[in-house]
């Protein structure tokens, strides 16, 4: 009698839908998340299809200066044009972007100008002038013309009783500045006359003095939200209603036991105030509860132990919290840690909560800029960069060798006047890891045959895939694959479609990279490494041809 053999068991397709979509979670036992989830997100964005992606590059556009660039700001001027300010060192430089690389001209103080020591200013705008303060310095002020320190203006009328006026933070709201975190009384809030940011006593100038709302706290930020003064403690919030009349604004509330991490570490994030406090990102809602207050929400649930560890290890004087509108994206610079935490803020799950990556650097900027035409400036540790294109680029004085403009500019660097300016492209790459996912079946162990990544663009560059089986974190298996090196102009359009190639355009369209896995197990976990050498990739999707193996 003939004996029929076991029926050949099929592979199965399964397709991991939406993986990775929901962002960064290193808070959640990483076997009990769903594909959605990633526990390491490095150099990840998501794009406008909430596809994984790499960041873009950071790319230096300005000269060089001798001291890292701590701050930068905007000037709004009377007729609504903007120009840029980055602080370096003892110095305020204008930001030129008529030239190339862009300059960074010095500016100088008229009157008597106090000895500036560091560069950590906050910039704000008030009344057509531009003011800056930094903790153990005097009050700085340009008129579009000429750049003073407080006590040369005309106007300066100094608080009563203050031998020193230099707040370490500000606030230009409600027809005024209000000033908080001077050195003798770190507690008490000065507000200037109504649009005299400089005379600080008589007329509608005044004091709110906090010793009887919170004790001993200190003043380390000012906001405004709906008509309210927001008063940030290193340990408690006050909020006063009414705002716009500081005579008759009344105490609405004190929240205790949270304060803010670090002056800079405020955004405003359409219409709603965004602020870092040692337990994580938090939010104060526009839209009120019943009892009329803003509510607090927590932006930071899945990484809220990764971002107190880096907290209790970093200055969070040095931390900056930058929102870069034309992206969507809340960046929170840790440059103690070369490191900085990325908040998508275009598309929120079920929970309201934003999709959080992390971008690495081998040089952290140290903050950050957007702009209303749609750029993001950096600040690095000699110069002012730009997040651009997927590359990061360095520049360099290279005169010493292309010593004339026509060798300068054959070897495709830049000349200006009597210098040749090189330019220096580095790869990196960005990371992703999945959970521990059972593919539907825990209990079955699965011999996963082959994985199926459709991906756009990479352009030739090296894309890298670790497979690791049943929480054994020790020996992945690991397989190097190139993406496709030709070019498809257009994923959306032809040359003269609406879009173009500013935003939408890819380098590569939509190709399958099928890449031999063999792996067997019950649970399976799958990183992928991939270059970024000058142009955009990302995962549209990912597939495992699987075979039932052991029931175990």
């Amino acid at each position: 009698m003939k004996r029929l053999g076991m029926p050949v068991k099929q592979f199965a397709p399964i397709v991991l839908s939406g993986l990775g979509n929901a962002g960064l979670n290193t808070q959640a036992q990483d076997s009990t998340l769903g594909p959605e989830f990633l526990t390491v997100a490095d150099n990840v964005v998501f794009d406008y299809q909430g596809r994984i992606a790499s960041r873009k590059g950071i790319q230096q556009i300005s000269k060089t200066v001798a001291s890292p660039v701590k701050s930068l700001g905007a000037f709004i001027k009377e007729d609504r044009t903007r120009e840029y300010y980055a602080a370096s060192g003892n110095a305020v430089y204008k930001l030129d972007t008529t030239t190339t690389p862009n300059s960074l001209t010095a500016q100088s103080f008229s009157g008597t100008p106090q000895t500036i020591s560091d560069s950590n200013w906050q910039f704000i705008n008030f009344n057509n002038e531009f003011w800056g303060v930094q903790s153990g310095h005097k009050v700085i002020n340009y008129d579009g013309t000429n750049w003073y320190d407080i006590d040369d203006l005309g106007a300066y009328v100094a608080p009563s009783g203050v031998t020193t006026f230099d707040p370490s933070c500000a606030l230009g709201n409600f027809g005024r500045i209000w000033y908080g975190g001077i050195t003798e009384a770190p507690g008490v809030i000065y507000y200037s006359d109504n649009l005299i940011g400089e005379k600080l006593q008589h007329g509608a100038a005044g004091v709110v003095d906090l010793k009887t709302v919170w004790g001993s706290d200190e003043i380390v930020g000012l906001a405004a939200l709906m008509n309210r003064l927001i008063i940030f403690g290193k340990e408690n919030i006050i909020i006063y209603k009414g705002a716009d009349n500081p005579e008759t604004m009344e105490l609405e509330e004190v929240i205790r036991g949270t304060g803010l991490a670090g002056r800079d570490n405020i955004a405003y994030v359409g219409t709603d105030l965004v602020f870092l406090s040692y337990e994580g990102l938090l939010a104060f809602k526009r839209t009120t509860d019943t009892d009329g207050k803003a509510p607090l929400q927590d932006l930071t649930l899945t990484v809220r132990n990764d971002l107190s560890r880096l907290l209790s290890t970093s200055s969070v004087d040095n931390i900056k919290l930058t929102y870069y509108q034309e992206e969507g994206l809340l960046l929170l610079f840790v440059p103690d840690d070369d490191k900085a935490f990325c908040f998508d803020l275009t598309i929120k799950g079920g929970s309201g909560l934003p999709r959080i990556t992390t971008w690495s650097f081998l040089s952290a900027p140290l903050c950050g800029l957007g702009t209303i035409d749609g750029k993001l400036y950096m600040g690095s540790s000699d110069s002012v960069a730009e997040y651009a294109n997927y590359y990061d680029v360095s520049i360099s004085n290279s005169t010493s060798t292309y010593g004339n403009q026509t060798v300068c500019e054959a070897a495709g660097n830049t000349w200006d006047g009597a210098i040749c300016w090189s330019y220096t492209y580095s790869n990196y790459a960005y990371t992703f890891q999945t959970s521990w996912l059972d593919l539907n079946s825990p209990s079955i162990a699965k011999i996963v045959k082959s994985g199926i990544f459709t991906i756009i663009g990479g352009r030739g560059a090296t894309s890298e895939v670790f497979v690791y089986k049943d929480f054994d974190i020790g020996t992945p298996y690991t397989k190097t694959f190139t993406l496709s090196t030709t070019a498809t102009p257009y994923l959306y359009g032809k040359l003269a479609s609406l879009f173009g190639v500013a935003k939408y355009a890819s380098s590569v369209g939509p190709k399958e990279y099928k890449v031999a896995l063999g792996r067997t197990g019950k649970t399976i976990r799958l990183k992928m490494i991939t270059e970024v050498n000058g142009n955009y990739s990302s995962l549209v999707n990912t597939m495992l041809l699987t075979k039932q193996g052991k029931i175990r």
